[in-house]
């Protein structure tokens, strides 16, 4: 059995058909991989018993089950609450991916900059001082300062330089307020946000209508246990906005038509961006526990050269909704399901393989 685990209003809100999430494809990928499948939250455990009291995403009506094996984490793992679990899960022997889903934007960079391949498609980053400011803002024409662990562009600040000044642009809730800095007020903002942040070299982006435009580019482990790249959309800034996210007013749009807009040759864009995406979830790989479901901020500039913006764990996956890319869409539920299928088929075959053992000694 496949478990999928949420926080209790992101199962609520699926239960009663009101989430992102779209329950009936991890269904019909799991029936299709022969496994059942419960969705539950932490606070459906039964630690005593090892079962959850959860859902089986079709009828509004709760089950009691076993306690999966695999579980695919969906849950927001910035809490001591949800870290325990997840402890508490491991040390029951279960299996569970994406188990840290909130990973430091400047942590990832220090493990992506380690190799030399990827050196060419990291914009440089680094903690926010008043000297790493200075110094990047005099190589560059715009920087990026970024809280290092939220989500959907909430607290970015875009600063550039214009007729000799500093301006700052904040993005609030999809709104982007803009005034004259010095760096030691840049500085000053940062501070009473009371996050860590860091500060990135800004990169120039292909506009579409006027608007900054990347891409999500879905990269996930399959039913044979390798990474595969899933798909990639298109995701435009809402005008005047310094981010693309879709919470702050950003539009989806089919990758291969903005490819044909910018009249470049798509295929071998996206065979640039997918070498790319396998590059880096493949060196996050070797020091991540247990990833297997990433959709990656990548952006493209004039000179058509891929740069990393940044991973996320917990892909909302509605970018392909959008864009009217439902087989793409869909192929991103059923990745993580037959993945996690294949992890029980691996943790059955060493069962049984200890059997023969024991049976063999015996």
């Amino acid at each position: 059995m496949i478990g999928i685990l949420y926080s209790a209003r992101t199962l609520n809100r699926m239960i009663n058909g009101k989430s992102f999430e779209k329950p009936a494809f991890y269904v019909e990928a799991a029936h299709k991989a022969g496994e059942e499948i419960v969705f539950f939250s932490v606070y459906d455990i039964n630690w005593k018993r090892g079962t959850v009291w959860g859902w089986d995403g079709t009828k509004r009506v709760r089950l009691k089950k076993v306690l999966p094996q695999v579980i695919i984490n969906r849950t927001r793992t910035n809490t001591f609450h949800y870290k325990n679990t997840i402890c508490r899960l491991k040390q029951m022997g279960k299996t569970i991916f994406n188990e840290q889903n909130v990973v430091s934007k400047l942590d990832i960079h220090n493990i992506l900059v380690k190799n030399p391949m990827l050196l060419p498609h990291l914009p440089a980053t680094s903690s926010v001082t008043h000297h790493a400011v200075e110094q990047l803002f005099g190589e560059n024409t715009s920087l990026f300062l970024k809280p290092r662990t939220a989500s959907v562009g909430d607290g970015i600040i875009r600063i550039r330089k214009k007729d000799n000044n500093m301006i700052a642009e904040i993005n609030v809730l999809g709104r982007t307020l803009r005034k004259k800095v010095s760096i030691d007020q840049i500085i000053d903002i940062v501070r009473k946000k009371k996050r860590r942040y860091l500060v990135q070299q800004g990169v120039s982006l292909m506009p579409y209508q006027g608007n900054p435009v990347d891409f999500r580019v879905s990269m996930q482990k399959n039913g044979s246990g390798c990474w595969q790249y899933t798909g990639m959309v298109g995701k435009v800034a809402k005008k005047g906005a310094i981010v693309t996210n879709l919470h702050c007013g950003g539009t989806s749009m089919k990758a291969s038509e903005l490819f044909a807009h910018w009249g470049w040759d798509g295929a071998e864009i996206e065979r640039k961006v997918v070498e790319l995406g396998l590059r880096i979830v493949q060196t996050l790989d070797k020091e991540l526990s247990q990833i297997a479901d990433l959709g990656l901020d990548i952006a493209v500039d004039e000179q058509q050269h891929p740069w990393f913006i940044e991973a996320n764990f917990r892909d909302m996956r509605v970018t392909f909704r959008d864009a009217g890319e439902k087989e793409t869409w869909q192929s991103s539920y059923s990745a993580p399901v037959n993945y996690a299928a294949y992890l029980i088929g691996q943790l059955n075959e060493r069962e049984d393989q200890h059997q023969q053992q024991l049976n063999g000694s015996g």
